[in-house]
């Protein structure tokens, strides 16, 4: 138990403080009462939905290994996070088009955000959190490791680059350089799209571990380290803030997954090509500040890409769609919204469609709206 009040508050600040380091978003603290918790955050942030860039970047090259936008529903209790790929080929105001992790020697995390966000089809993003990497590996050895199942086997040296990975597959302990090393491998047939996911394990792990009572005296000499390594537009109030809303918050209530893209080549680089339509709908589902219709809705994906389930319902759940389940469908060449409702005449809209009577309220998305990934 904490032996008073300045004890405990030491503790929420010194858990927010991780948590923005972790992505921003996992973050613990006390239980309170829904309204409670919903004002305090709205004094913080003047609104109660939040749009958050979270950015990896190393130091010596001014380049981001990682990009995330995340949206945080703090009145619903939700995360959803989205994983951009470092090499997505973008416009970059007044340097002409590059990879989007070059945007930061640009012009540093602004510049990042300014391009992130054209990218979503003009969202307001609200904070961002940078972290290096040397800094991530202080945080986890603070911890005492991190326990990871590894995905497949490991080995890469760079020594130019000072980067030496060698690990097995497999559970175990990770050292905080190990961590590291196992977010940024990415020489492997998955390349940038394992590497994202590979984030996102880590994140919910560190999230897990920071959780811990047996870590919380750790969590001055960690926040130490947060500080040191990390720069944020957030405030201390801020970070308290959403502490309290996110604590033990349940597993479906964070989501993740990656804009829709594809591989290719300009000239002798290796990029990325973000679906441009895609990343303009995401936004416009996701990232808004506006409670769309709470009729619930039905997804069918008829688009012939079965691996879409994931993104179209987490962009949609996670921007506060009331999406009751999803099927698939065999892929069919036109899309359509059928219902009556609110929501059925907002989701026609948002995307274009015909609009069809019916009882229940369900986007069918066809090959037509299919991303393109291939």
């Amino acid at each position: 138990m904490f032996s008073s009040i300045r004890t405990m508050r030491t503790i929420l600040v010194g858990l927010a403080g991780i948590a923005a380091v972790v992505a921003g978003f996992f973050i613990f603290g006390d239980r309170v009462q829904h309204q409670v918790v919903l004002h305090t955050t709205q004094q913080a942030f003047g609104v109660s939905k939040l749009n958050l860039l979270v950015l990896g970047y190393q130091d010596d090259e001014a380049t981001t290994d990682t990009v995330i936008m995340a949206h945080l529903d703090v009145d619903r209790r939700t995360a959803t996070l989205v994983s951009i790929p470092r090499d997505t080929w973008v416009e970059i105001p007044g340097h002409g088009e590059d990879k989007i992790n070059a945007a930061y020697a640009y012009g540093g995390s602004k510049m990042s955000a300014r391009v992130v966000s054209t990218l979503l089809g003009g969202i307001p993003i609200d904070a961002v959190v940078a972290l290096q990497p040397a800094g991530a590996a202080q945080i986890v050895d603070a911890m005492g490791g991190l326990n990871v199942n590894v995905d497949e086997d490991m080995d890469y040296d760079d020594n130019y680059g000072d980067l030496h990975i060698h690990l097995k597959k497999g559970e175990q302990y990770l050292t905080g350089g190990q961590v590291v090393g196992y977010l940024r491998f990415r020489h492997d047939a998955a390349s940038d799209y394992g590497r994202m996911k590979r984030q996102q394990q880590v994140l919910r792990l560190m999230m897990d571990q920071v959780s811990q009572p047996q870590n919380w005296a750790k969590l001055p000499r960690i926040l130490k380290f947060a500080r040191k390594d990390m720069q944020s537009t957030l405030s201390d109030r801020q970070l308290a803030a959403l502490l309290e809303v996110y604590r033990d918050v349940p597993d479906d209530n964070i989501r993740s997954f990656t804009l829709p893209s594809k591989p290719g080549w300009v000239g002798d680089a290796s990029v990325v090509f973000v679906d441009e339509r895609w990343a303009k709908l995401i936004g416009k589902l996701l990232f808004t500040k506006v409670d769309p219709p709470q009729d619930q809705i039905v997804v069918a994906n008829a688009t012939g890409n079965g691996d879409f389930d994931k993104t179209i319902v987490g962009a949609l759940r996670g921007g506060g769609w009331n999406v009751q389940t999803s099927i698939d469908q065999p892929a069919k060449s036109t899309s359509v919204v059928v219902g009556s409702t609110a929501a059925a005449q907002a989701l026609a809209q948002l995307f274009s469609t015909q609009l069809r009577p019916g009882t229940n309220s369900t986007l069918l998305l066809g090959s037509d709206l299919a991303p393109d990934t291939e």
